[in-house]
């Protein structure tokens, strides 16, 4: 399995499937999909082999946050780095409303069996499949999501249930600022004028020929740099693959070359990338040694739930009345709403939260465009076993028409209710 990193050399526009039509206004969504970085990927390996590139990857994960940061040791006179790798973070977890009270964290937790004095849950528009909400009842602190990024080591404390303990502290809010961080700390916008020119004559087109897009550009602090890793395995037994006799270490070889870079997102911005051998598994086996905690891709076959590639041969049981958690690591494609795929599988969704709700393309043409609503990464969902279930794993060759390589990435946490 190769790592890749990739660090920009300019702004960015990663899309998502919302229509644009100039004249409009253009804004990157992040993290970005990914099958965004599987396609460029891919799309280098295609050229150089001259091959379809379609099925040449197996498995993506990511993309997740790289954090480096230098230290300057004076006893020793010598510079130290860190690396942290961040994912976004769970969506139960919430900061303050206010601009005054920027450390403040705190987790939302599922209500049930207790009457809300605000509202009646049945007055309200939420789905017949979800039974309750995530409230927030320690004091009258003004709070709401954001869009942010949370490390190992704190997922690890989340995973566990101690993290709220760690952000209610007070006296570790440096801590907590390392370790979790907003979006606008990793990088910002940067507006551009885009104009759509009439090749033909060398023109401005006469109608809505201008528009704004809306970039986004990675921080780079003396001490502090970001950047984007994906982690990717090759299908060697794709047919294209096969016919150019090509195994592992060619392609390895393919991507050590100079010049190594990349043309990533819209408007095919070019980024530079590293390389390096390492296991996803290897690099997040702190979180893997959370009790009853699983890390594979999420898919619904015949009223199962299946999830791969981590277990291969093995079961995960799960007994009647025990708890599970889902967080989405990517974002999360489905022909169904997820509760109702639960449900079918043997689960009571309890509650779920999503900060958002993206579009992705589906399929698209010079005259038509057909979208779904993708799952954001940080989703998180609580269900019940309403009755003993295996999840079993699962066969990449089978996934479903719609599915996107490197979506439905999740982590399971299952627990005694």
């Amino acid at each position: 399995m190769l790592k890749f990193e990739f660090e920009p050399f300019d702004v960015l526009f990663f899309g998502s499937g919302k229509a644009f039509n100039r004249g409009d206004d253009a804004s990157s969504i992040f993290p970005p999909f990914s099958h965004t970085f599987a396609g460029a990927i891919s799309k280098k390996l295609a050229t150089f082999l001259n091959i379809e590139s379609s099925k040449v990857i197996k498995y993506i994960y990511g993309p997740f946050v790289k954090r480096l940061t230098e230290t300057y040791n004076e006893e020793t006179n010598s510079c130290q780095k860190k690396e942290t790798i961040f994912f976004s973070i769970p969506s139960n977890i919430y900061t303050a409303r206010k601009e005054d009270n920027p450390n403040f964290f705190c987790i939302l937790k599922p209500l049930e069996n207790r009457a809300l004095k605000l509202f009646f849950s049945k007055n309200t528009n939420k789905p017949d499949k979800i039974s309750t909400f995530c409230v927030y009842t320690k004091d009258e602190t003004e709070i709401e999501p954001f869009t942010g990024f949370i490390s190992i080591e704190y997922l690890k404390h989340w995973l566990e249930g101690s993290l709220e303990n760690k952000l209610s502290n007070t006296n570790i809010d440096i801590e907590n600022k390392k370790n979790i961080i907003k979006l606008d700390e990793i990088c910002q916008n940067d507006n551009r004028i885009g104009i759509k020119i009439n090749h033909r004559d060398g023109t401005v087109e006469k109608k809505s020929g201008v528009y704004r897009v809306s970039f986004k550009k990675l921080k780079i602090e003396p001490a502090e740099k970001f950047s984007f890793v994906v982690w990717v395995e090759f299908n060697l037994e794709d047919e294209n693959l096969k016919k150019t006799n090509l195994g592992y270490e060619q392609i390895k070889a393919i991507f050590e070359k100079s010049p190594r870079v990349l043309k990533v997102g819209g408007e095919s911005r070019i980024v530079s990338y590293k390389i390096e051998e390492v296991s996803f598994f290897d690099e997040i086996k702190d979180l893997l040694k959370v009790e009853n905690t699983f890390v594979g891709f999420l898919k619904f076959e015949n009223n199962n739930l299946l999830i791969f590639p981590e277990f291969p041969g093995k079961i995960i049981e799960i007994q009647k009345d025990e708890q599970i958690q889902i967080l989405f690591l990517t974002h999360g494609v489905f022909d169904n709403f997820l509760p109702d795929l639960l449900d079918k599988c043997g689960f009571r969704t309890i509650t779920m939260t999503m900060n958002s709700c993206l579009n992705i393309t589906l399929y698209s043409s010079k005259n038509t465009r057909f979208f779904s609503k993708a799952i954001p990464a940080g989703t998180v969902i609580w269900a019940i076993a309403e009755k003993d279930i295996e999840i079993s794993s699962g066969n990449i060759s089978s996934l479903p028409i719609n599915s996107f390589i490197g979506s439905n990435l999740v982590l399971i946490r299952k627990e005694k209710t």
